[in-house]
């Protein structure tokens, strides 16, 4: 039995997405296909335009095995912590073969040599980019000058591309753990039925009825399709009732960017308006979303130290093909080198380590602040029955 790895946030789930499991079933030769993706806050710094249960349960129905919760303190954090922690647990699956991931390019061997030369000089590569952020650059673009002197020309424009940023990203988290999973990379496709999820949720936020022509289901999911206009007003709060000390402990705040964040939430009338405010050359829109989800869910700099720990590794399935169900838990809870979690109770709860705990406590919260923005019943995570 092959198996193949996914890892996604599918906010929404699109033909793209069904296309690139069918595609790494081909590839592959693989029975199953098992997806790692965001829960409801994501890495792009986007509330989840549907609840993570029913973006498991439309994945399932459109090709997909199995799908697990990648933990909130990955799902929210940059491109290298969201694919380590991804690329972490499916490696402590220990039955994956195949990681498969859509690219601008579909050559392996390109992006394994580009892995390869950050890694060996990943240490300088870092250096180089604290010096550029003290001249007030941005971190893509101090990345970019950071690494420029590491590879060539071609191997810049093949790593400036977003979806390749994270393909490189998977690989070295590959090579780091040692991993015996194969990576094949799948050229993203351009076809008619197919575009990008930022134009979908775009087109769901203007009702336009067109998006579901790229959508593999009905209108009947988007009863309440969330935005990030439906928690500025809690990001407001916080940032008023709580002052410049709080947002300064915020993660990824850096020195002085809350003067500016204080400043700008006193003059937005909304959402947009607020993180225009903020957005410059050295801040960029995907930094400040991100922060402002941290904001939303209260998580300091401290709390990202604590939880982005190799020991904070576990498998929270959402969903599962009910045809292979059995067969599938079987192998996994017989391979899997960390624990396994197909609901979530006080009781298991209270018999994690500490990190495990703390880290399931904060997914629940993502969960329930979700919940409540959409006015649906909070504690899913305890009612959700595989």
């Amino acid at each position: 039995m092959k198996i193949v790895g996914i890892i996604a946030e599918f906010n929404p789930f699109h033909n793209g997405h069904k296309y690139l499991i069918k595609k790494a079933k081909e590839i592959t030769n693989a029975d199953i296909a098992i997806c790692i993706i965001s829960g409801n806050f994501t890495q792009l710094g986007n509330i989840s335009i549907i609840d993570k249960f029913k973006r498991a349960k439309i994945a399932i129905e459109n090709g997909a095995d199995a799908i697990i919760e990648l933990p909130t303190i990955y799902a929210t954090a940059s491109s290298q912590y969201f694919a380590f922690g991804a690329v972490n647990i499916l490696n402590s699956l220990n039955c994956i073969d195949y990681l498969c991931f859509g690219s601008e390019t579909a050559n392996i061997e390109e992006l394994k040599n580009i892995a390869n030369k950050l890694i060996a000089n990943e240490k300088e590569i870092w250096k180089i980019i604290q010096e550029e952020l003290k001249n007030g650059i941005s971190f893509a673009s101090a990345r970019q000058n950071a690494i420029s002197d590491f590879l060539s020309a071609q191997e810049l424009a093949i790593s400036s591309l977003s979806n390749n940023i994270l393909a490189i990203e998977y690989i070295k988290s590959l090579i780091k753990l040692k991993s015996n999973i194969t990576p094949i990379a799948i050229k993203r496709k351009e076809q008619e039925n197919i575009t990008s999820a930022t134009s979908i949720r775009q087109m769901l936020y203007e009702d336009n009825n067109y998006v579901y022509n790229y959508l593999p289901y009905k209108k009947i999911y988007f009863d309440k399709a969330m935005f990030n206009d439906n928690f500025y007003k809690i990001v407001q709060y916080n940032i008023i009732s709580r002052g410049k000390e709080y947002i300064k402990n915020i993660n990824e705040v850096t020195e002085g960017l809350e003067n500016k964040i204080y400043n700008a939430i006193n003059v937005s009338a909304n959402y947009e308006e607020f993180i225009h405010n903020i957005k410059s050359k050295r801040y960029q829109l995907s930094k400040i979303k991100r922060i402002l989800i941290y904001i939303l869910l209260d998580i300091s700099k401290e709390d990202f130290l604590e939880l982005n720990n190799n020991s904070n590794i576990y498998i929270h399935l959402l969903a599962i093909n009910n045809n292979i169900k059995n067969s599938l838990l079987s192998l996994i809870n017989k391979k899997a080198k960390c624990k396994i979690f197909t609901s979530i109770n006080d009781k298991l709860l209270n018999s994690q380590s500490e990190i495990v705990k703390k880290s399931l406590l904060l997914d629940i919260k993502a969960t329930n602040i979700y919940s409540i923005l959409s006015d649906q019943n909070i504690n899913k995570d305890y009612t959700n029955k595989l």
